[in-house]
């Protein structure tokens, strides 16, 4: 099974780390050209460099991905315990998916636990 999904996992991850590349490149790109136009407004630099996520944002999607890769991670491995036959059966399918479920379910509420904590404080 790995076999298979392995050359569809490093494309992802190939895809993945060229766009974040060009991402950051772009990025620089514009902060140069900023520094090079000599703009000194500061709302306008600030309102062109801000980050369109805050903190608390960019906290919660990082605990979805720890909850995602975690529980995905833990649905192969009980996938190469259960017995199944390998051509025709869609059971590894279900398994990953059941658990990425699960992930997505205990981020959602830990995500409503630390927010109403939050809102009492």
């Amino acid at each position: 099974m790995l076999y298979k999904i392995a050359p569809f996992l490093m494309i992802i991850m190939v895809t993945w780390i060229t766009s974040m590349a060009i991402v950051q490149l772009l990025k620089f790109r514009i902060k140069k050209k900023i520094v090079e136009a000599g703009l000194t407004d500061e709302s306008l630099v600030k309102a062109i460099l801000k980050d369109s996520l805050g903190y608390k944002e960019r906290q919660q999607n990082t605990l979805k991905w720890v909850f995602l890769a975690g529980f995905g991670g833990l649905g192969l491995i009980v996938q190469e315990f259960i017995p199944y036959n390998m051509d025709e059966s869609l059971l590894p399918y279900g398994v990953i998916l059941i658990f990425l479920s699960v992930g997505l379910l205990f981020y959602y509420l830990l995500n409503n636990h630390l927010s109403k904590n939050n809102q009492d404080a």
